[in-house]
């Protein structure tokens, strides 16, 4: 049976959440900057890496609360494309050290 968090999810709203965990480490803010889907906001994020953006559908920004991102009228795009973002991304990932656990059947990193 599908818990009601599961049953709400979709390939957006995932995307969301995930995003999240990088807003909670490097920031960001929310900006109407395209003007072909002027109400999906985009989630500007600016890492180490470079800036990722996704553009997040407007029931979803609840997925950020608690996070404090400011909607900023103007922001900035620096032009990556989608498969650049998702270089930025995987280089991204590697810098992040890996969590260990105490149990042993998780593996050591």
């Amino acid at each position: 049976m599908c818990s009601e968090l599961e049953s709400e999810l979709t390939p957006y709203r995932e995307r969301a959440y995930l995003m999240g965990g990088y807003v909670a480490m490097f920031g960001g803010v929310f900006a109407h900057t395209d003007c072909q889907v002027p109400e999906y906001p985009v989630l500007y994020i600016e890492t180490p890496k470079g800036q990722i953006s996704s553009h997040i559908h407007p029931d979803d920004k609840d997925c950020f609360d608690g996070l404090k991102v400011p909607t900023v009228e103007d922001y900035p795009w620096d032009g990556h494309s989608t498969a650049e973002k998702y270089m930025r991304i995987q280089s991204l990932n590697l810098m992040i050290p890996k969590m260990t656990y105490s149990k042993p059947e998780y593996g050591n990193p």
